[in-house]
């Protein structure tokens, strides 16, 4: 997608839903308002930041599902910021909800069914949706940390949210024209700065499973540099069994092998574009987050994100 801002206009259910596909993920469309003199409206405004995707929506009052029979057809495993900047909301995910207003905003996952309430806002026909969508893998927000934060509000109001809120909001409707790299730079900042209002929400929130599994993803990245880290280690470390450490990643997308490695070839594909790796090569960046074999960091890594990691960086994403 071009760092210039692509708009679509609809003026039919149907080709909403298929725009909403296109852009975002499966959705239903439920209870659309009919009932507006000149029809049905929806429009996309969306650009694209490095791999972090921004998108302005507007619409009339409808309600947005995504039932788990679309997550299961539709696999796509994004992690998703809805900001209001027109009208109200209702939110639902893992067993939450949560009212948003002009400012609020909510982190959501495309893998769990999730359900948006758009209404708009007085005197108004539609409502606005800023929308951020980062592909999962390259955002640094532990799983077991966004499942206690959804559907949560965040306000837009005072407070780290309200910066937050703010610069999420500029940023959408901003543009700013970066080279390719430094655009991949700061979609990881800006999701950095989202993964420490996260952390701090639910430091005092986590029930005790989920408080062991947190140290066990800070432990996982602070060691992503040690060689032999393993499944075997980070139980050692932790004093549970290696049965115990699998049940706890049970209901995550990955297992902790595959979260070591895709984790280290987050880090890696980080480096490549910023610019305090610049002066560093492509085996040594490959070394550093424990990839030793050059061969297999080459194919894990094209496997991963479509190219080699020198032609990622060279801008071939």
């Amino acid at each position: 997608m071009s760092s210039q801002p692509e708009r679509e206009s609809v003026q039919d259910q149907r080709s909403w839903a298929d725009l909403l596909r296109e852009r975002f993920v499966s959705l239903d469309l439920h209870d659309p308002a009919s009932d507006v003199p000149r029809g049905f409206r929806g429009d996309v405004s969306s650009w694209a930041l490095g791999h972090l995707m921004l998108a302005q929506v507007s619409s009339l009052p409808q309600v947005l599902e995504r039932s788990s029979p679309l997550v299961r057809a539709d696999s796509r495993a994004y992690l998703q910021v809805g900001r209001m900047r027109a009208g109200r909301a209702v939110v639902q995910q893992d067993g939450r909800e949560t009212v948003l207003g002009p400012g609020d905003f909510v982190v959501y996952e495309t893998t769990r069914p999730f359900t948006w309430a758009l209404q708009a806002g007085r005197g108004a026909g539609a409502w606005q949706l800023d929308v951020l969508t980062w592909p999962r893998e390259s955002i640094g927000i532990p799983e077991s940390e966004s499942a206690l934060v959804t559907a949560t509000a965040m306000r837009g109001g005072s407070g780290l949210s309200g910066i937050v809120s703010r610069m999420l909001g500029d940023l959408v409707v901003e543009h700013p024209d970066l080279e390719a790299s430094r655009s991949a730079a700061l979609a990881d900042e800006v999701g950095d700065l989202l993964g420490v209002l996260t952390s701090t929400v639910t430091a005092d929130v986590r029930p005790p499973d989920a408080a062991l599994v947190a140290r066990i993803d800070h432990f996982i990245d602070d060691h992503l540099d040690d060689p032999d880290l393993s499944p075997e280690s980070i139980a050692r470390a932790h004093a549970v069994s290696l049965r115990q450490l699998h049940r706890l990643f049970a209901g995550r997308q990955h297992t902790v092998a595959r979260t070591i490695r895709a984790r280290r070839l987050e880090r890696c594909r980080r480096d490549l574009v910023s610019p305090r790796s610049a002066h560093c090569s492509v085996t040594e960046i490959a070394r550093r987050w424990g990839f030793w074999d050059l061969g297999v960091f080459g194919r894990a890594f094209r496997e991963t994100y479509g190219v080699s990691p020198s032609a990622y960086r060279s801008g071939g994403a």
